[in-house]
């Protein structure tokens, strides 16, 4: 599977740290309705989810400036959308603007 992904990835990174970002608060991140969390190797994280905006496959890097890389996989892994330089602090907030968010959520 890393093959596939290859271009995507650069370094190691702790699964389970990034995980804990991602899921503080945890009600974002069960709003994705995430159904598999798939690791490449050390390098990436692949959450399959069921968003309102995205139905499809999520891929979280990590670049050698410490800042997170973000691509949106369809259903074929093809890359559709990449957002790079995303801080641990921003990464579940992008993430959730282009899976989930609309704006009948301000203000809950």
């Amino acid at each position: 599977m890393k093959e596939k992904f290859k271009e995507f990835l650069q370094r190691d990174f702790d699964f389970n740290d990034t995980l804990k970002v991602l899921k503080s608060p945890i009600n974002v991140f069960w709003s994705w309705g995430v159904e598999k969390i798939y690791t490449v190797e050390n390098s990436g994280i692949i959450l399959k989810v069921n968003g309102h905006h995205w139905k499809h496959f999520v891929l979280i890097t990590l670049a050698w400036n410490d800042t997170y890389t973000v691509t949106l996989l369809d259903g074929g892994f093809n890359p559709t959308k990449t957002m790079k330089e995303i801080y641990f602090d921003e990464l579940q907030n992008r993430i959730d603007k282009e899976i989930e968010f609309i704006s009948d959520y301000e203000g809950v």
